[in-house]
């Protein structure tokens, strides 16, 4: 049996020790992590804690509560060297709100929507969760799919720009412990302000310095 995160926090006690305890987060400027505020509390047990990393092997390492699948979505798409000069920071918080459609191997669908760090999780052994799996994202009005199948739940393993890139990726891995360097999971073109203003990826650029 699965558990998973929704609109509010479902999980077990150990997720949810000090989750509201301030002395979690740090507030940083936005060219470190855009929502300005990045996890410092450590190994301390939240659905908060760590976001952008590889929260099922996380788990595995540390004898955590077992999750199938975990992730962080953030209001962004940046690639390669720019995603890593752009936003400096490491366990930088992400989107709140975002709706994440995962349809399991044997299509099961789970629909969670990301926390106040970004933040979405599957609560079970990774063993039992059926692959590959499919992943479509939505917010406001922006809905992309991703286009791999994947044969692991430790979403922020490949999506995590300073892990080398293969030179031969393949879109479509079979082997649970293939790891490839790739953007953030994110919205790309979003516009917090409203149509026709810049998107997030154009406001870090201008911040930076940058021409779009």
């Amino acid at each position: 049996m699965f558990r998973w995160f929704a609109a509010s926090i479902l999980g077990g006690s150990a997720l949810l020790a000090l989750a509201c305890n301030d002395e979690t987060i740090e507030v940083v400027p936005k060219d470190v992590c855009y929502s300005e505020m990045r996890w410092v509390g450590d190994k301390r047990g939240s659905p908060e804690m760590f976001p952008g990393r590889d929260c099922v092997g996380c788990h595995i390492d540390n004898d955590g509560p077992p999750l199938a699948l975990g992730g962080t979505i953030y209001p962004y798409v940046l690639q390669g060297e720019e995603a890593l000069t752009l936003q400096t920071g490491t366990d930088c918080y992400g989107l709140e709100g975002a709706t994440v459609r995962v349809t399991d191997g044997e299509g099961q669908v789970f629909e969670l929507t990301t926390n106040k760090a970004g933040n979405f999780f599957v609560e079970g052994n990774p063993d039992d969760f059926a692959k590959p799996f499919r992943v479509e994202l939505e917010f406001e009005d922006i809905r992309p799919s991703m286009a791999t199948s994947p044969m692991y739940g430790g979403c922020g393993r490949c999506h995590n720009p300073a892990v080398p890139t293969d030179p031969g990726f393949n879109l479509n891995p079979t082997d649970a412990d293939y790891q490839n360097g790739t953007a953030r999971i994110g919205v790309q073109g979003y516009s917090p302000n409203g149509p026709d203003t810049p998107t997030v990826e154009q406001e870090l650029r201008a911040l930076a310095g940058e021409e779009d």
